[in-house]
Parts: C-alpha cells; sequence; structure tokens
C-alpha cells in the first residue's frame, strides 16, 4: 500500500513539475477521445436512447416525435468535430471544453427528454410509469455525463462535476419537483460513480504520462551519451537500422597522418596539467570537426585518438578533406592551424617556461577497423600511422636536434615548435608551403658519418622540417 501511495505522489508531483506538458498531454487526450471510438460510441448511444424512447412513447405521446432530437446537437458536433480541425486546427487546443460541452449537452439533452416525455402522459397512470420507467437511467446517465475529464487539477474536475449535477438537479427539479425528490439519491449515486471513474481515468492518464516521460528523457539521455562514443552520422545511421560496424570505411584508403607530441612533457610541473592537455586536444577536436558532413563523409581532419600527452589524426582517410586542395595541402594547412591553437592554449596555461610541440606528417596506406569483442571502438592501422609517428620522433635524434637548434638560433628562436614531414608530403604541396620547409639529405655526411638511419621509411632520400615560434 505504501508503495502504490509513493507511486502516485511520484506521478503526481511529476505532473505538478511538468504542469505545461501535462496539458498538453490531456489536450491530445481529449481530442483522440472525441475523434475516436469513445465518442462514436457516445453518439450511437445516444441515437439508439432516442430511438428507444421515441419506440416506447410513440402512440401514448403527442411530443414522441421530438424525442428524437433532444440529443442532435452534441450528435452533431461530434459527427462534425473531424472536419472541423481540419478547417479550423486550433479548435484541438480546446479539446478539453469541447468534451466538457458536450457532457453538459447529453445531460441537458436527457432533461429535455424527461420534458417531453412528462408533459405528453395523458393520465396519471401513465406518469407513474414513465416515473418508474426513466427512475433507473437518471444514476447511469449522469455517470457518464460526469465520467470523462481531462483537467490537469482533479479539483477543476470535481467542481467540474458538482456544476454538471447541481445544472442537472436544477432542470430536474423544474421539469418535475415529484421526479427530482424520489431521485435524488440516485443523482447523488451518479455523482459519486462518475466522479471515482474520472479519477482512475486520470490517475491512469498521469502514470502514463509520467512513464512515456520519463522513458523518453531516459532515451534522450542514452543518445545524448551515445553521441559522444559516435559521430553523427553514425547515429543517424543506427536509428535506420544499420549495423555499428557498416556506419564507418573499412576498405584500405591512403592518408597523411598527423601525429602530434608535446616535447618534454614529462618536465610539466602544474597543478591543472591535465586541464591544459583536455582544453589543447579540445581545440584540436574543433579543427578536426570543421566542414564535418556526410554524404559524403567528410571534414578538415578525422581524429584518430588522443595519448595522454599526444594527439594522431588523419587527413583524406576515413573523412575526405573539405576543401579542393591537394592532401598535402590541407593536411600542412591543418597542422599549422593546430599550432596556432596551441600556442594560445599555452599561453593561456601561462606556465614558467616554455611549452613546445612537435609534429610528424606521413603519407601512406591505411584501413579502417572495429574492435573484433567488447565496446567496438573505430580504429586506423597501416603504414602511415607507424611512419608519421617515427617522423615525429625524429626531433629526439641527436644529430637532427642539433641541425633544428642551429637553425632555430640563426633564426633568433631559442625554444621552438616544429613540424617534420616526409618527402611525399613535401613533392605533393604547392610552391607556397614548400617554401616554409627546409631540407635534410639523409645522405649527406654529417648524417651517415654518425651512423644516422630512417627507420620505417628506407626509401626516403630527404626529409623536411619547418620550424615555429
Amino acid at each position: 500500500m505504501n508503495n502504490q501511495h509513493a507511486e502516485g505522489d511520484k506521478y503526481s508531483k511529476y505532473s505538478e513539475e511538468h504542469l505545461n506538458e501535462f496539458r498538453d498531454q490531456l489536450r491530445y487526450e481529449a481530442n483522440r477521445a472525441i475523434l475516436s471510438w469513445p465518442a462514436r460510441i457516445a453518439a450511437v448511444l445516444l441515437v439508439t436512447g432516442s430511438l428507444i424512447t421515441y419506440s416506447n412513447q410513440f402512440g401514448q405521446n403527442p411530443f414522441a416525435i421530438f424525442t428524437l432530437f433532444t440529443y442532435s446537437i452534441p450528435i452533431t458536433l461530434i459527427v462534425l468535430y473531424p472536419f472541423l480541425t481540419l478547417i479550423f486546427s486550433s479548435i484541438e487546443k480546446f479539446g478539453v471544453f469541447v468534451l466538457d460541452f458536450l457532457c453538459i449537452l447529453g445531460l441537458l439533452g436527457f432533461c429535455a427528454s424527461l420534458q417531453l416525455i412528462f408533459i405528453g402522459a395523458e393520465s396519471e397512470i401513465v406518469q407513474r410509469v414513465n416515473f418508474q420507467y426513466l427512475q433507473g437511467q437518471i444514476a447511469i446517465v449522469l455517470t457518464i455525463g460526469t465520467a470523462f475529464a481531462f483537467h490537469s487539477s482533479f479539483w477543476v474536475t470535481i467542481l467540474r462535476n458538482m456544476l454538471f449535477t447541481i445544472v442537472t438537479s436544477i432542470a430536474i427539479y423544474i421539469i418535475d419537483t415529484d421526479f427530482f425528490i424520489l431521485n435524488f439519491l440516485p443523482i447523488l449515486e451518479g455523482f459519486f460513480m462518475g466522479t471515482i471513474i474520472n479519477w482512475v481515468f486520470y490517475d491512469a492518464i498521469r502514470a502514463r504520462f509520467y512513464l512515456k516521460s520519463t522513458d523518453a528523457d531516459a532515451r534522450q539521455h542514452l543518445y545524448n551519451q551515445l553521441s559522444k562514443l559516435v559521430y553523427s552520422h553514425q547515429l543517424e545511421r543506427i536509428k535506420l537500422g544499420d549495423e555499428l560496424e557498416n556506419t564507418m570505411p573499412l576498405k584500405e584508403g591512403k592518408a597523411i597522418i598527423n601525429v602530434f607530441d608535446v616535447q618534454r612533457s614529462s618536465e610539466i610541473r602544474h597543478e591543472k596539467t591535465q586541464d591544459f592537455f583536455m582544453g589543447l586536444f579540445q581545440s584540436f577536436l574543433q579543427i578536426c570537426m570543421k566542414g564535418y558532413g556526410h554524404n559524403p563523409l567528410r571534414s578538415r581532419a578525422f581524429r584518430l585518438k588522443e595519448t595522454g600527452d599526444g594527439f594522431i589524426s588523419s587527413v583524406g582517410y576515413p573523412f575526405l578533406p573539405v576543401d579542393s586542395r591537394s592532401l598535402a595541402d590541407s593536411a600542412v594547412s591543418t597542422a599549422l592551424t593546430m599550432f596556432e591553437a596551441f600556442n594560445r592554449e599555452v599561453e593561456k596555461f601561462n606556465y614558467s617556461r616554455p611549452i613546445k610541440g612537435a609534429m610528424g606528417l606521413a603519407y601512406n596506406s591505411v584501413q579502417g577497423t572495429f574492435q573484433s569483442g567488447g565496446i567496438r571502438s573505430y580504429d586506423l592501422f597501416g603504414e602511415a600511422l607507424i611512419q608519421a609517428s617515427k617522423y615525429e620522433e625524429l626531433r629526439k635524434q641527436p644529430v637532427l636536434w642539433e641541425i633544428f637548434t642551429e637553425k632555430a638560433n640563426e633564426m633568433g628562436m631559442k625554444d621552438f615548435n616544429i613540424l617534420i614531414i616526409q618527402e611525399v608530403v613535401y613533392n605533393s604541396l604547392s610552391p607556397a608551403y614548400r617554401d616554409l620547409f627546409i631540407e635534410i639529405d639523409l645522405n649527406d655526411e654529417s648524417l651517415t658519418g654518425k651512423n644516422f638511419q630512417m627507420m620505417y621509411d628506407n626509401d626516403a632520400k630527404y626529409i623536411y622540417y619547418h620550424l615555429l615560434e
């Protein structure tokens, strides 16, 4: 019992907190009742009641023919309501009051039938027979007239039912005082039975509204959380019934991989180091997602993964670039934009010592894949990833670092960001971007004499680098 009471309080509180939505739900329920089987059955019942009353009064009551029309207004309104809503759609906003109007018209129609039956009685004996015939109908008619309401507050429904009962009682009293006195108890029974039935329907609607709304909230929450794991085009395809594994490219392709790393990141000592990297990677993600769209899939770059103090992205696969420039131009442009974002984040971080980054770009084959089990996250593998990582790590080679720092000193830079690119990327650049880079001949005696070897790219004859403040 306590659990049921708690559930009822929960439904009531939720309906009060979401009153506008609850009212909309009640308007919908009221209009559905008028447009569907409840109102149609009510119309059939009214027609049937009129025909039965007419057949009983035919031949003995001069006003019998008029009993066929006592419910004509509510029947007509029920029949015409679907057409009225098509012509005047705003009527649906008042469905709750239209239903109340139909109920009071039905009760007044019953009173009109009483008036016709009583004034047409030819003798006191016929009147008594009419009393007995109609006495059993009072309670059921009033119950039906008060049992259906869709007001957001049940107190309004109670007041509405009291008003309907009082109006019906006054009408019956005016028609025939003796009949009213005989049926005073059935009138009360009709009021209470109708109100009780109304409460059952009202409570059921509240419960359905709560369950429907909370289920929608839960589904929206799940959707919002899932959107953090997959792209919007994946969500749309999954909603249409597609499998997750079919939402991203899996065939082998070509791409330029960008591997970013913070130089000497392990030496950073700050209470907000994690916040710095979170802000940095969020900025990189925004750059990658610029121009994101599908049909076909495209964006400035594809964020592959974050590696603590590093960020890996790809240009050309699985998303096509957003502009018509060469893949190499797009990749270098994106890399330079990332360095700009990196410098802004470093400036906001306000660290006591310079913080610089390094990037490596390499072009080669890649392929998409979903993990074989567990959480099916999307990943890339292929030569391009390995090579881009090795190009970024070239800065750690002492012989190359000496070249980089010497050039930086010539440019007046003590600390610097560095972008190192593969030969094939450089050769694919437009002249404006090529001019940014400095060439290193891997066959130069300064390198070969120190036993320098290019890992994972044995065909490379040159590497190219660009130094930035």
